[in-house]
């Protein structure tokens, strides 16, 4: 049920949603992107701030000075900043088996620069990073990206955000597990068939050595390489389908430490 009623008393409770609110919008896939305007990111958090607020029942906080008052805003900062990245996180795993791609078909040193990312990245990655997060969006992956956030006020109270370093340990091992795992996976049809390629030119070098296999090796590889991008295309689905699963699992069990 929508609540109406506000009180000035009330206001450091909702600056303190509107903070764990902005720590996930400014660093979240889809939302936290440099092509998503800083207005428009800062009217988003205050739309779903004042959403959440009419929804949720006060609570006294407990601090005494402004002191305490600052510890509980970083508290607040913090998991919404936490909540963000491990969702962003799970992305970068495209990114590295676009970068084990480009490595075997020889772009390596094709780079360009990644407004979502901040930094130079491989051409497969991008191709693959920006095809990921298209079909998210056509499943509602943003939906939910900001039903976590406000669920989480359900299961951690504004202001009792409590971490559990075993607990984030265990998380981090996981994810780093799957991350090399999984990016391996996507990449290793090009894998394979590069491998069998080179198997190829080493015994054409062996029985023709006067045909210069450097030279011809670098475009069958990237001819090879091309193909199989195009004929595992179909295969985006599948693939989004397990990183943004990946995403929820590790998401929901981060919030589910933090109190």
């Amino acid at each position: 049920m929508l609540s109406t009623n506000f009180s000035i008393y009330n206001l450091e409770y909702y600056l303190l949603i509107f903070i764990r609110i902005a720590g996930l919008v400014s660093v979240a896939p889809i939302y936290g992107t440099r092509g998503v305007p800083r207005r428009v990111r800062l009217g988003l958090a205050i739309c779903i701030s004042v959403l959440v607020a009419t929804v949720t029942d006060y609570q006294p906080l407990n601090y005494t000075t402004i002191i305490g008052f600052t510890v509980l805003a970083l508290k607040e900062l913090i998991m919404g900043l936490s909540i963000g990245l491990a969702a962003n996180l799970c992305l970068t795993i495209i990114n590295l088996s676009g970068m084990f791609i480009d490595r075997e078909i020889g772009l390596t040193m094709v780079t360009e620069f990644d407004p979502t990312t901040n930094a130079n990245i491989t051409i497969s990655a991008e191709f693959y990073n920006y095809a990921v997060l298209l079909i998210m969006l056509c499943t509602n992956m943003h939906h939910f990206i900001i039903q976590a956030i406000c669920d989480s006020f359900q299961v951690v109270p504004v202001g009792g955000a409590i971490w559990d370093g075993d607990s984030l340990l265990a998380i981090a091992t996981a994810f780093m597990q799957q991350y090399f795992l999984i990016g391996f996976r996507i990449s290793l049809p090009i894998f394979i068939s590069i491998t069998l390629l080179n198997v190829v030119l080493g015994v054409l070098a062996k029985t023709a050595p006067q045909m210069n296999m450097f030279s011809i090796g670098i475009e069958l590889k990237l001819g090879l390489g091309l193909i199989i991008m195009i004929a595992t295309i179909y295969l985006l689905p599948n693939i989004t389908d397990f990183v943004q699963g990946l995403t929820e699992d590790i998401v929901t069990t981060l919030i589910k430490t933090m109190y």
